[in-house]
């Protein structure tokens, strides 16, 4: 494909980030899954390398998730995942539930750190609404090839711990 350089010439005034902007790598793990009737989630940390997620804020997602779980909340397959990202200013609860074989339904939770929370979920729109983050989006691209290596299998128990095990640790 070839690029139009008449086009191209506009990039000097695009993707100009603040000049104070300095990005950086963080970290992803997954910790104890959480199991609720009738699924499980896999469960990760999303943090700087120096600042892992507080075990009260862990708590407290796994009792929102268990809560919204037993009100009745459609897991579809009841293998999910979940991910607590820690950032600055605020923590960020991301549920991924896969449904109609393939897809990815998503929940995306707030806490503000510096108020003590709690999780509020965010309520989708009428215009674009946040998604994921370049961070968060390491362990949304590794559960999305870990549910297609579950779905090219017979599905049997076997797979279904090996789907469990299927996790990503490291640099995100």
């Amino acid at each position: 494909m070839a690029i139009n350089l008449e086009q191209a010439d506009g990039l000097e005034t695009l993707g100009n980030l603040p000049a104070d902007y300095r990005h950086e790598w963080r970290v992803a793990g997954a910790v104890e899954p959480l199991s609720v009737p009738g699924g499980i989630f896999k469960w990760y940390h999303v943090h700087r390398e120096d600042a892992a997620v507080l075990a009260e804020i862990d708590a407290e997602a796994r009792r929102l998730i268990t809560s919204v779980v037993e009100s009745g909340w459609d897991m579809s397959y009841g293998l999910n995942f979940a991910m607590i990202h820690y950032s600055t200013a605020l923590a960020f609860l991301i549920t991924g539930i896969w449904r109609n074989h393939q897809e990815l339904w998503e929940r995306l939770y707030v806490y503000d750190l510096a108020a003590c929370g709690p999780f509020t979920l965010v309520e989708p729109g009428a215009h674009d609404g946040p998604s994921a983050c370049v961070w968060e989006l390491g362990v949304i691209c590794h559960e999305r090839m870990a549910w297609h290596r579950y779905l090219f299998t017979e599905r049997t128990h076997p797979d279904k711990q090996a789907w469990l095990t299927d996790t990503h640790a490291g640099a995100v």
